[in-house]
């Protein structure tokens, strides 16, 4: 199904995730150093990335750095208990999403299945770049052929006119509101940290000032949208590290 290149020194996990992966269909490359995980990335252009931050000869985040010099490939960072600063880092540096360590081999090969969606929605074959990721237009996804439109669930935001409909009521949004609602919809399933939702939305010179402000035109994104922070369907809340939209185009 998928070429996996799995960075991580403990034997026993790397043991563990190439049965398991090699048991869903995927080629598994395997790696226990960062100088050897980067040299593997460029030599056998894998399709997804499970990247430990704690290498013994490196920063796990420098590593996602460097792999992000040439190659858009997702990297899920496998993130170990007490580091939640170095993966919403990561997060920042470039990867994709984060799996807590202990997980299950049926969470993971459910993440690597996300991942490989949405690289397919993009149009990336990992070692290169492609339209905006998670994106789908009207005509593609089997909706009324309105150009700029895209349908998730029951609600159709028009890039054309920068309207936003809930079933066949138009919802008011104003201008953050928007850019907020299509950063976040830009990526479905991926984790989108406090500072990339920022930048998206206000621009890479406001910090972390902004964390309020976001916060507060969440809620009220939400409110429009009629989701409940309990029980999201659209967006969902990483404490501590971001947010998620939740609904793939077209679904």
């Amino acid at each position: 199904m998928a070429k996996v290149l799995v960075v991580d020194d403990e034997a026993q996990i790397l043991t563990a995730l190439g049965r398991g992966l090699q048991r869903a269909g995927h080629d598994v490359v395997v790696a226990r150093t960062a100088a050897d995980g980067l040299a593997a990335a460029a030599v056998s252009q894998p399709e997804v990335i499970l990247l430990d931050l704690r290498l013994p000869d490196g920063d796990g985040i420098e590593v996602v750095r460097q792999v992000r010099v040439f190659s858009q490939v997702p990297i899920l960072v496998l993130s170990g208990a007490g580091t939640d600063r170095a993966r919403v880092e990561a997060l920042d540096a470039g990867a994709d999403d984060f799996v807590d360590k202990p997980f299950s081999m049926e969470e993971l090969r459910a993440r690597v299945g996300a991942v490989l969606r949405r690289g397919a929605a993009a149009g990336t074959n990992g070692n290169g770049t492609g339209g905006t990721p998670g994106r789908t237009v009207d005509g593609e996804a089997g909706d009324d052929g309105g150009a700029g439109r895209v349908r998730f669930g029951d609600l159709c935001l028009d890039h054309v006119a920068h309207t936003l409909h809930r079933g066949d009521e138009q919802v008011r949004l104003t201008p953050t509101e928007w850019r907020l609602l299509v950063a976040l919809s830009a990526h479905p399933g991926r984790l989108l940290t406090h500072r990339q939702v920022i930048e998206r939305v206000w621009g890479a010179s406001h910090g972390d000032e902004s964390r309020d402000s976001l916060r507060a035109h969440l809620r009220s994104l939400r409110r429009k949208l009629g989701d409940d922070v309990r029980s999201p369907r659209f967006i969902e809340t990483e404490t501590g590290a971001g947010y998620r939209w939740l609904v793939h185009p077209g679904t």
